[in-house]
């Protein structure tokens, strides 16, 4: 896997490009604006430049908040389809070459087939009339109530329900597989997620969100750590890093953004395959 770390735009745009400089990286993730500002498009045409002239290979962009796309409140469900719509706009600007967002919980007194149409429905839309030229990767969540996204075969329905004209696919993080209930832990069970994941996904798995986690296996509680320094471990990590199948796929760190983190991190996840990098 090409490594990367989710970049904090709070500091600007220019920050973000940094990071990949500071760590030599290939691949980055970022959110799509500061809090209430969303680059002008000066901004963004100076993001394009900038990123082409460090030669970053890849750019993914991550949905600041998790619209309710699935939702059946009118309301509701019109203003996750304009923040969906707004935020594939700006990922277009910035020169994104995904955008990963979560599929949302369905309503209470709706069902999930019921939510998987709407969500298909909002994406279809958001692509439409954003031009985002993209991929856009459903992320697994943690799972547990209404939420969609939680297993892998809930990531294959939520593909196969977009029509073949939106260029979508999975974005796979180890944390939220580990507290749906995925054993990754051991080499047995990683190399049991990652068959299961080529049955159900094939060549639709485009990116991981690499992550260790402090919570327990099938508590659906989301809570990313260090790699190596919580209940997940190295392990099953080492397996996934080492599929061959995903050695040009970017992996991103999403681990605590504390002093000197991100490359210590770095150096553990490399040192564990020689496929990642």
């Amino acid at each position: 896997m090409i490594l990367g770390v989710h970049a904090w735009v709070a500091r600007g745009l220019d920050a973000v490009l940094g990071e990949a400089r500071e760590h030599g990286l290939g691949v980055l993730q970022t959110l799509p604006y500061r809090r209430h500002h969303p680059p002008t498009e000066d901004e963004q045409a100076a993001f394009r430049r900038e990123r082409a002239a460090l030669g970053l290979k890849t750019l993914l962009i991550h949905s600041r908040y998790a619209p309710a796309l699935a939702s059946s409140h009118r309301t509701l469900r019109a203003r996750s389809q304009a923040h969906l719509t707004n935020e594939l706009r700006l990922a277009a600007g910035l020169g994104g070459d995904a955008y990963v967002v979560h599929a949302g919980p369905y309503s209470p007194g709706s069902d999930a087939e019921t939510g998987l149409k709407l969500f298909a429905d909002a994406v279809l839309r958001g692509a439409g009339e954003s031009g985002f030229p993209g991929a856009i990767l459903i992320e697994n969540v943690p799972g547990g109530g209404r939420r969609l996204g939680g297993t892998l075969e809930d990531l294959a329905r939520l593909l196969d329900a977009l029509p073949a004209r939106v260029t979508a696919g999975a974005c796979l993080d180890t944390a939220h597989a580990w507290a749906a209930g995925y054993e990754l832990s051991t080499a047995e069970g990683a190399l049991r997620f990652a068959s299961r994941a080529h049955r159900l996904l094939g060549d639709r798995v485009r990116a991981f969100h690499l992550n260790d986690s402090l919570a327990q296996v099938h508590s659906h509680r989301e809570s990313h750590w260090h790699l190596g320094k919580g209940r997940l471990g190295l392990e099953g990590l080492r397996v996934l890093l080492e599929r061959e199948e995903y050695a040009d796929l970017p992996a991103i760190l999403e681990t605590p953004k504390e002093p000197g983190a991100d490359a210590e991190n770095l150096k553990v996840a490399r040192g564990l395959s020689t496929l990642s990098r």
